[in-house]
């Protein structure tokens, strides 16, 4: 028996072309009726998160979020208080910080990086169109430009975005996986391949989400979850549904339980659960 529901963003329910289909929304509505929690569990940082949650019309749940691929959990109407309430956020060691911006500069990779103060944000190139792409993207007010003597101490980062030709990526990427941080890939923009998004060493969405669901009182086998992306796979293997998006990558579909019939555009997720979970 379905108990939670638990859903990626972007490529799951949210499509950048068309937005979210009408079909996925009167579902979440449907959950929202049958008192089923929807969880939304995403790369995304909260305030990015803030304008779909509206538009599913969750944004008044008391249920806690997951962010930044499970490095932060949060909800919007805390059950206490009705106000945001940020449960937890993992951070980077300062030093590990510190190393990963110099091997970044060394092969030529540009950084976005989120600190644990939801405003700002710290960057290693002064001018970049990635910049001010991801400065637009995550709505990050405020942007830190990295120099040696930078102190990351004070304000922790929590998330890396790192983008370039994947000639250079691939000397970055086994530098952090030999720190076994998570590494993941990154969507927003083509070549997804050669550009990643990295979290603290452990952290992925199940680590979040297994933190909702002892929240909530809920086994990961009453939990379904719906993803399409690299990051979504640790989450699609731990819940007891794991279903895969019609348009995921065949990698992600592998190792998932199921796949939608209908891709993200046409809402896949919402003809999902009408079809297979509200019966």
């Amino acid at each position: 028996m379905i108990k939670m529901i638990a859903i990626d963003i972007d490529g799951t329910v949210f499509d950048h072309k068309t937005g979210i289909h009408q079909t996925t929304k009167n579902a979440i509505l449907k959950a929202k009726e049958l008192n089923i929690p929807v969880v939304i569990a995403t790369g995304r940082n909260l305030t990015t998160i803030n304008e779909i949650a509206k538009e599913l019309e969750i944004e008044n749940s008391y249920y806690p979020f997951v962010s930044q691929n499970g490095g932060q959990s949060f909800s919007f109407n805390h059950e206490e208080t009705g106000e945001l309430k940020i449960y937890y956020t993992v951070t980077f060691d300062p030093k590990v910080t510190k190393e990963l911006f110099e091997c970044a500069n060394k092969n030529k990779i540009k950084i976005f990086a989120y600190s644990e103060e939801e405003k700002y944000a710290y960057c290693n190139k002064k001018i970049s169109v990635f910049k001010v792409f991801m400065k637009f993207k995550t709505k990050r007010q405020k942007l830190i430009t990295y120099k040696k003597n930078t102190d990351f101490t004070n304000l922790r980062v929590s998330k890396f975005i790192c983008f370039s030709k994947a000639k250079n990526m691939k000397a970055f990427r086994e530098f952090a996986e030999s720190y076994n941080i998570s590494v993941f890939e990154f969507s927003y923009v083509t070549e997804a391949h050669s550009n990643i998004e990295l979290n603290p060493k452990g952290v992925d969405k199940t680590y979040g989400l297994k933190y909702v669901a002892e929240k909530l009182a809920i086994d990961p086998k009453d939990v379904i979850y719906f993803g399409d992306g690299e990051n979504d796979i640790a989450a699609i293997q731990w819940a007891g549904t794991g279903v895969a998006m019609k348009n995921a990558k065949d990698h992600v579909k592998e190792v998932a339980d199921d796949v939608t019939t209908l891709p993200v555009e046409e809402g896949g997720v919402g003809d999902y659960l009408f079809k297979k979970v509200f019966k």
